[in-house]
């Protein structure tokens, strides 16, 4: 979501990015990359922890993280929770570019728990979809009180927002700047208690799905064991045209030799249990992947990179390598921002969405090149 706040003198050269959670609110400061350099600069990031979550809490954090960062200088992108907004793939209207909003907004009002005339929408499209099928866009929307509240709190610290993107968008921010995103990228973020997945490829998000547990219930799992009764589920949209069914995809994974030696040693440390919750996730994946290609009519993803996380979940990595045939590791912001320090695991888990919203511009140049 844009707003028109270019005609203020700033650097347009950066960008700040102000994430808010309920256990946390984190900035990032990047430097876009020159012609010259191969990298965007992270100037510095920070967070601070929460204990109610309540809005003054967070007011009192931005306003201590603000005074480290050149707020008088740059635009700031910022974020909504994500249950304070709704992420729709629909059929795009057969209208002129002029009447695209209105159609939307006619099309989506009875998927809102609340009345359209108090939404606030956007829209983006997926190119590169096969001719003669049913085209398919992005519609994001969310309450005008929740914008203009979290607009108010940023300008309470002497932010000037530029923009406010979902977390998906986010996530397609951070696999812009990576090599890997020319071929597509298959993108994991767990926090504490769910996780997200988005496909993205040359700046587009084609693809995104919502899992239902995070990095504490696994670790968990893997503590306590699962309950024999117990079911993990994942909330997940129904595809016509695709067979998704848990049967058909587990055909379609690679099998492996039950006396495989590797195998035993590169899962010695992911239990039986952890393995249930992981193939929940394998199998999302695979979904995805078979709907990706098929409709989006695109090669198979180059790599599957997972977010940093405060919390290491050893055997996951390579359980799922071997299960899929896909390249996996963990993104480390070292690697693949310009960095003067060094920065820890757990800054760069707890800074993760809040350096990707700094990162919206690399990620709207990617697109358009």
């Amino acid at each position: 979501m844009q707003f028109p706040f270019f005609n203020k003198k700033k650097n347009k050269k950066g960008l700040i990015g102000v994430d808010f959670r309920s256990s946390r609110v984190a900035i990032a400061h990047i430097l876009h990359a020159d012609k010259s350099a191969e990298k965007p600069k992270l100037k510095q990031c920070a967070f601070e922890s929460l204990d109610s979550g309540s809005e003054a809490e967070q007011d009192q954090a931005l306003a201590k993280l603000s005074q480290k960062f050149p707020t008088s200088h740059f635009f700031c992108n910022s974020s909504i929770e994500m249950a304070a907004y709704e992420l729709l793939l629909i059929d795009a209207p057969k209208v002129e570019s002029t009447e695209l909003k209105q159609a939307v907004r006619w099309r989506i009002k009875d998927q809102l728990s609340y009345h359209i005339d108090d939404a606030v929408i956007d829209v983006f499209d997926i190119p590169g979809q096969q001719s003669g099928r049913t085209q398919l866009m992005y519609v994001v929307a969310s309450q005008k009180t929740i914008i203009e509240n979290r607009v108010k709190q940023l300008k309470q610290a002497n932010l000037d927002i530029q923009s406010i993107d979902v977390y998906e968008l986010t996530q397609r921010n951070i696999a812009s700047i990576l090599p890997e995103d020319k071929d597509g990228i298959v993108m994991l973020r767990f926090n504490e208690d769910n996780g997200l997945l988005t496909i993205t490829r040359n700046g587009t998000l084609f693809l995104t799905r919502k899992i239902d547990f995070g990095i504490n219930r696994l670790t968990q799992v893997l503590v306590s064991g699962l309950d024999e009764e117990e079911e993990i589920e994942l909330s997940i949209d129904e595809i016509d045209d695709v067979d998704l069914s848990a049967e058909a995809i587990t055909d379609r994974l690679p099998h492996k030799d039950n006396n495989e030696v590797h195998e035993e040693q590169h899962h010695a440390e992911l239990n039986e249990q952890g393995k249930l919750i992981v193939d929940e996730v394998i199998l999302e994946i695979q979904r995805s992947l078979d709907y990706y290609i098929s409709h989006f009519n695109q090669r198979p993803v180059a790599k599957i990179i997972f977010a940093p996380a405060p919390k290491e979940v050893p055997g996951v990595l390579e359980y799922i390598h071997d299960m899929l045939g896909i390249k996996v590791e963990v993104l480390d912001f070292n690697q693949r921002l310009d960095i003067t320090k060094p920065m820890s695991r757990e800054l760069q888990a707890h800074c993760f969405d809040a350096i990707g919203l700094a990162l919206r511009y690399e990620a709207e140049q990617g697109a358009s090149d």
